[in-house]
């Protein structure tokens, strides 16, 4: 099975719906970097700075559960 051209040539990382695991994970982390340095929601206090990190390692538990 070959891969289609993209259908918008400005961006070759459209997947017509698909995800990879590797991908959602960087942007996970990269995301929760942001909430750790303060640079998501800057106005956020600790507390919530620290649910929204739990949040985050949540979802990343439940991407480890799959094999792609």
């Amino acid at each position: 099975m070959t891969r289609q051209d993209p259908p918008f040539p400005s961006h070759p990382e459209y997947m017509n719906g698909r995800l990879r695991k590797i991908d959602m994970q960087a942007r996970l982390l990269k995301i929760f970097k942001g909430v750790a340095d303060k640079q998501w929601y800057p106005h956020w206090s600790n507390k919530e700075r620290e649910a929204a990190k739990m949040v985050l390692h949540n979802a990343l538990d439940v991407l480890d559960e799959f094999d792609y």
